[in-house]
């Protein structure tokens, strides 16, 4: 991960108790059971998987040896598919 002044941020302990305690919070607070923002975390997700796409594909060619095409459509199609599913089903 990088900051916005391109320095390498590192994701320790700390950071993950701090963003453990914010996710607690949301959920406490009750925001997370409305249907809305169900849905615009999911598209949310995609979003993110479309904007990181080459970094994505980068990472399981380099960690996991698997080739772009596959990568693409085993993981990143894998996840459009999947939340498709889960946004139609939540409409019915």
């Amino acid at each position: 991960m990088e900051s916005e002044n391109g320095k390498k941020e590192v994701f320790d302990a700390e950071a993950a108790s701090s963003m453990m305690k914010e996710q607690r919070d949301a959920f406490g607070s009750g925001k997370t059971k409305s249907f809305e923002w169900r849905m615009s975390q999911l598209n949310s997700l995609v979003k993110i998987a479309d904007y990181h796409e080459k970094e994505i594909i980068d990472a399981l060619s380099s960690d996991l040896s698997k080739p772009e095409l596959e990568s693409f459509v085993h993981e990143l199609n894998t996840i459009h598919i999947q939340i498709s599913l889960l946004q139609i089903h939540e409409k019915i």
